[in-house]
């Protein structure tokens, strides 16, 4: 049998798939058909994973997909994603994810940008949009449905079963396509992922095998086994679910159960299916357990709320004098044993009850909620990192945690901060560059090989990285998302009614806006509407017709914006940002962090639940 490198990703996967043949290693609602069942798993073994992937690079290869080409995959998680991924790296070719609710916009910049031979959409609502923008993108030849296929199916569309038939049919041997994988070297690369800038246009980030299984050193610091459940919910077209699940649990020979909506019934149920040994999420997610859990905490009665409410305290306290390093006294040993006993029980309600590690990433997480997992005996390991560098470089670990940092740099590279306080990182995660932007690529990497990350910290006398604050404008919500302010913000720039807005959502869960309204046209649209005058700005806002006058500017540009940068909240302001003010620079750029603030009191106001 032959043994693959696994200096590339490929080589890991057939090696894995090898050694584990009749081992479930994918759990999904999806069926073999690509149907998803909502109340029905399907389990898919490492050799049936293997079978599938091998005929589907067969089909793609009868399709005229050749070395270095390009396989974009638009859609949700599911198995079918899995296999797209692997079946364009396992062809010496590059991946390129779609995050799923992309507009239209973007899927046409990122498959030109990128030259995608080929796109694997999800559904048929990704197939419309791929449909849209093909004949704008010459290098596109062919979309594939992961979804069985409509009956009056486009004839630019062929359906994912299709070419698994068509590699069935080819005659092309395993052993030529085990050839193939030792043609591909660790400086190939292995995908181009899109993240968005401030000026809002993705830039393609040009990651390789050696980037990726750098961040292989992390994994040393736990004692996982080929027994773990992975929670696989962080979308894959993200480099965090991607590096953190698909990759991360496949190296290590995990079963991952693969979920397709972050939804929080949907999250209930997969939590209760799946019962992950390990899993890693963003702080919403968290704050979302968090609520879930005092929520289960709420239906017991009130002795039972009591005896909670000693157990969390307990905990908590024994939590925090294990993570300063003090021994933990008989007595608090003898309370935190009781204690475990309690939460064992929450824990096995909410799914959590197997839970050996989990992790955060993506944005800042409450310190509080560290120590509130932590009390119930889920230690919450935080970490650092961007899609330019794989894209963990900071974590903590079993091995060295401390809270309210995101621990210390991977044992394969280096980090320093620069004079202005910036974060600078250095090794082998860190990417090639921005693709077709060699004057973006050199903003953020150096002659030296330093990646300038946009983020301002410091380093404490052990190593352990504190971040302070933002260089870079780019708003990263409690999800994870990345979202550029400026795009959101240019809706407005042609509207009569509306002067000014400023998006706010940094470490929120959902996009928000301070509006500064064109009072000279308001009040002029007021007077021709109701005939009434109003000069005073604070009254004028105030005023109903006014207020959804407002509402209505808002909801039009929600229409042209993607979901998730859709404004869910905002406040009407009765002053212009000025220059004078200190809001505005000389040349009229926004000062966000003064606006911040300045009107703190206002945006809190938008996150009462926070």
């Amino acid at each position: 049998m032959v043994e693959f490198s696994e200096k590339v990703l490929p080589g890991t996967f057939y090696n894995r798939a090898r050694k584990h043949p009749e081992k479930v290693y994918l759990i999904s609602r999806f069926d073999e058909t690509g149907k998803k069942t909502p109340d029905v798993l399907h389990n898919v073994t490492w050799a049936q994973t293997e079978r599938i992937v091998r005929d589907f690079i067969k089909g793609l290869k009868v399709m005229g997909f050749k070395d270095l080409d390009r396989l974009a995959v638009f859609g949700p998680n599911r198995p079918r994603w899995i296999y797209s991924c692997f079946s364009a790296i396992g062809l010496r070719g590059t991946h390129v994810p779609i995050y799923p609710t992309s507009k239209e916009d973007d899927v046409w910049w990122i498959l030109q940008d990128s030259g995608a031979k080929f796109v694997v959409c999800g559904s048929m609502e990704h197939v419309e949009k791929a449909l849209a923008v093909k004949d704008r993108v010459e290098t596109l030849e062919g979309i594939i449905l992961m979804d069985p296929p409509p009956g009056d199916q486009d004839d630019r569309v062929i359906g994912f079963d299709q070419v698994l038939q068509k590699g069935r049919d080819s005659g092309i041997s395993d052993d030529d396509l085990d050839k193939a994988i030792e043609t591909i070297g660790e400086e190939d690369l292995a995908a181009i992922i899109y993240t968005s800038g401030t000026t809002g246009r993705p830039k393609g980030v040009m990651l390789t095998h050696k980037n990726f299984i750098a961040q292989r050193r992390l994994e040393h610091n736990f004692d996982f086994t080929d027994e773990e459940v992975f929670l696989a919910h962080l979308p894959m077209c993200h480099s965090f679910g991607f590096s953190s699940d698909l990759l991360n649990g496949t190296n290590i020979g995990a079963t991952l159960f693969v979920a397709d909506s972050l939804e929080t019934m949907e999250m209930r149920k997969n939590l209760a299916d799946s019962r992950p040994t390990f899993m890693a999420s963003v702080p919403r997610l968290w704050e979302k357990f968090y609520i879930q859990i005092g929520q289960t905490i709420k239906e017991q009665s009130p002795f039972k709320q009591k005896l909670v409410g000693w157990a969390i305290e307990v905990g908590q306290e024994a939590y925090k004098t294990k993570t300063d390093g003090k021994p933990l006294s008989p007595v608090l040993q003898l309370k935190a044993k009781f204690a475990s006993r309690i939460f064992g029980k929450i824990k096995a309600r909410v799914g959590l009850d197997r839970l050996k590690y989990s992790a955060t990433g993506g944005g800042p997480i409450n310190a509080k909620l560290i120590y509130f997992f932590g009390g119930m005996g889920i230690e919450l390991f935080q970490g650092f990192g961007l899609t330019e560098t794989a894209p963990i470089i900071y974590a903590n670990h079993p091995k060295a945690n401390k809270i309210g940092t995101v621990g210390k740099p991977l044992d394969n590279m280096e980090g320093k901060i620069a004079e202005d306080g910036e974060i600078l990182v250095r090794g082998p995660q860190i990417m090639t560059g921005y693709y077709n932007n060699p004057e973006a690529t050199r903003e953020v990497l150096d002659a030296e090989g330093w990646f300038y990350t946009g983020d301002i910290g410091e380093i404490d006398s052990e190593g352990f990285l504190r971040i302070t604050d933002r260089k870079k404008e780019l708003i990263i919500t409690s999800g994870g998302k990345n979202i550029a302010p400026q795009p959101i913000e240019n809706e407005f720039n042609t509207d009569p009614y509306i002067e000014m807005i400023c998006a706010i959502g940094d470490g929120r869960k959902f996009i928000s806006a301070l509006v500064v309204p064109e009072f000279d046209n308001v009040k002029a649209w007021l007077k021709e509407k109701t005939g009434e005058t109003i000069d005073d700005n604070q009254k004028l806002i105030e005023n109903e017709q006014v207020k959804e006058l407002i509402q209505e500017r808002i909801g039009e540009a929600n229409k042209r914006l993607a979901k998730y940068e859709q404004i869910k909240k905002y406040v009407i302001l009765s002053q212009p940002f000025a220059e004078e003010s200190g809001e505005l620079t000389p040349s009229q750029k926004k000062k966000r962090r003064v606006i911040h603030q300045k009107y703190e009191s206002e945006i809190e106001g938008m996150y009462p639940s926070d």
